[in-house]
């Protein structure tokens, strides 16, 4: 029963901010079922005039309602204005049926669209650690994937609703027509719903849940391979990958399979009850009542279309139930996605940040990713003043890039204060202040879009601007070489350009937004020399120009730097200017000297 009423709070949560629409379509199905009833009855005057009969049954509500209708009609015959009701309420139907199938799609679409552009704006408000936490597959198909199934699950509730709603007034019409006939069809629909809920329970959700977590697999392995499609090819190891991808194809499609066949035996059984069910009950009238079968026909055949329509339409009920089930996993994920309110921790501030006045400090900070292991930084101060290159340098893992990611705000520290201009960094509004901050890192995010449309990154920029900084950034000579210069289009992580040539297009990327402060993390540590050589150089240009903090891995590209801090187990062990540091024989010096070495070497 818990788990039954959480499926339904999970599927109001989806259909609450719609109730309007709801309303509207449950007062469609309404009316949908009264003219289907009325569609249904209106077969016994047809049928009891043709055997002239007369009117029997005048005094059955539904029925009286009828004979009331074709009385105003114009004409005298009873058959032919029983056939004259007939064709108007088909079209009713027609009309009504037209306008909530019309209403149900629109609304099946809105639902989609709008949870998927809710995903994605979840997404965009989720802190940094959430995108660490979580595989970039996992979240594809949370975007892509999982959503879509709102709309089947819309699609299978609506048609489910309108089918029960014709169920329920036709069953009225049977009971108005004959007890005896209604109980035989109550223990049938009984029956019938308990076995297609088993099937929902037992089945349907169960197939769901494991073609939700393979469809999320296979999309984990697809962008694995593509992303690392270089060194996969290069280690000959894509055997792995086609049997991880392999699994989890055949777990899904085995899912389906199961879910599919299943999901056509209910109208199988409900067929086999009706066809056998009709039958058996003219063969006993034809026993027990030889001399009174003739007037019985007209009750007997509206019955019979009565069940005719009233059968499938439980049937088709039934098989919505298992879609809705099969999809309910799906649903589940985007409820959970929805309401995690674990990675929206990064307050914003409110005070406008326009330009950097005097320096910024970092003062006894500490930070630990996981709140319970070894801090990465411990107890770290440190100031960059304004117009001055800063950098930060030590052995890998020691915590430097841990200071940019809580420069950037990407976490918050745990104990101690970033300082801007003396104030908090979390007082700070994040839009103001990031606008003003330009960074590279050593992990370049170059998109399929022309070199122009990377530089400007999502910003409207003149041409000129563009130019500009890709000068700035040593960049111009080499785009202009390119087939259709700032308009050729790069490929997929920049595929069509060099290691260098990437670079420099994120260095544009950063000076094109003009910033006060700019933050390079290891910019050139993936490059050859030569590369490097060209790449610094336009690091050297652009820092000139403004406020620059540099994490450096190979001390040869900050000796100009103004102020050195070295880094060691995520403590400040030393500082001052290069050729001091180098003199004073500490970490800085020992570093130096290992680089010289593996240089010559």
């Amino acid at each position: 029963m818990e788990k039954k009423q959480r499926h339904l709070k999970i599927i109001w949560y989806f259909l609450r901010p719609y109730k309007l629409r709801l309303g509207l379509l449950i007062a469609l199905c309404l009316i949908i079922g009264y003219l289907e009833s009325m569609h249904v009855a209106i077969l016994y005057p047809i049928l009891s005039s043709t055997l002239e009969l007369g009117s029997l049954l005048r005094d059955n509500p539904l029925l009286s309602i009828l004979y009331g209708i074709m009385d105003i009609l114009p004409v005298d015959n009873v058959l032919m204005s029983s056939c004259i009701l007939f064709i108007m309420l088909t079209i009713l139907i027609f009309f009504f049926r037209y306008l909530y199938i019309n209403l149900s799609i629109r609304t099946t679409a809105r639902v989609t669209t709008d949870y998927k552009e809710k995903v994605f704006l979840k997404f965009t408000e989720s802190d940094y650690q959430f995108f660490v936490n979580n595989r970039q597959g996992d979240l594809w198909y949370k975007a892509k994937g999982a959503p879509e199934s709102i709309a089947t699950t819309l699609e299978g509730l609506s048609k489910s609703i309108v089918e029960i709603v014709v169920a329920i007034s036709v069953l009225v019409l049977i009971i108005s027509i004959s007890w005896k006939g209604t109980v035989l069809v109550a223990l049938a629909g009984v029956g019938y719903y308990y076995f297609a809920r088993y099937l929902g329970y037992r089945v349907a959700y169960v197939a769901g849940q494991k073609m939700k977590a393979s469809s999320q697999e296979e999309n984990v392995v697809l962008n694995e391979y593509i992303s690392g499609i270089k060194q996969i090819i290069t280690a000959r190891v894509a055997l792995q990958w086609m049997h991880r991808f392999h699994n989890a194809v055949r777990a899904r499609w085995q899912a389906w399979t199961k879910n599919k066949v299943w999901l056509e035996i209910p109208p199988l059984v409900m067929d086999l009850l009706l066809y056998s069910g009709v039958a058996i009950v003219v063969i006993v009238l034809l026993i027990f009542y030889p001399d009174s079968f003739v007037y019985m026909i007209p009750m007997l055949g509206t019955l019979s279309f009565a069940l005719f329509r009233l059968l499938p339409r439980i049937s088709a009920a039934g098989r919505y139930l298992m879609q809705i089930m099969n999809t309910l996993p799906n649903l589940e994920l985007v409820h959970e996605l929805m309401e995690d309110k674990t990675y929206s921790k990064i307050r914003n501030g409110t005070k406008e940040f326009s330009r950097l006045q005097s320096r910024i400090e970092f003062k006894n900070v500490s930070f630990t990713y996981n709140k319970k292991g070894h801090a990465v930084i411990s107890n770290v101060s440190l100031m960059v003043d304004k117009d001055k290159m800063t950098a930060i340098v030590g052995s890998s893992g020691a915590g430097k890039s841990t200071i940019v990611n809580l420069f950037l705000r990407l976490y918050d520290v745990d104990s101690g204060v970033v300082l801007i201009d003396g104030v908090d960094i979390k007082d700070y509004d994040l839009s103001s202040f990031l606008g003003k901050v330009g960074f590279v890192s050593q992990e370049t995010f170059i998109y399929n879009a022309s070199v122009r449309d990377n530089i400007a990154f999502g910003n409207k920029r003149d041409l000129d601007e563009v130019v500009h900084a890709a000068k700035l950034a040593n960049a111009h000579d080499f785009i202009q070489q390119l087939s259709q210069g700032y308009d050729t289009v790069v490929g997929d992580q920049g595929v069509r350009l060099s290691g260098g040539e990437r670079q420099r297009i994120a260095i544009a990327r950063a000076m094109v937004r003009k910033p006060e402060i700019l933050v390079l993390d290891e910019a050139t540590s993936a490059l050859d020399n030569i590369s490097e050589r060209v790449v610094q150089k336009a690091l050297d240009r652009v820092s000139e120009s403004c406020t620059t903090l540099v994490i450096a891995h190979r001390l040869s590209t900050i000796r100009q730097a103004d102020m050195i801090y070295v880094i060691d187990d995520g403590r400040i062990v030393e500082n001052g200017k290069h050729n001091e540091l180098i003199n004073g024989n500490g970490k800085y010096s020992m570093l130096y000297s290992e680089q010289k070495k593996g240089i010559s070497s």
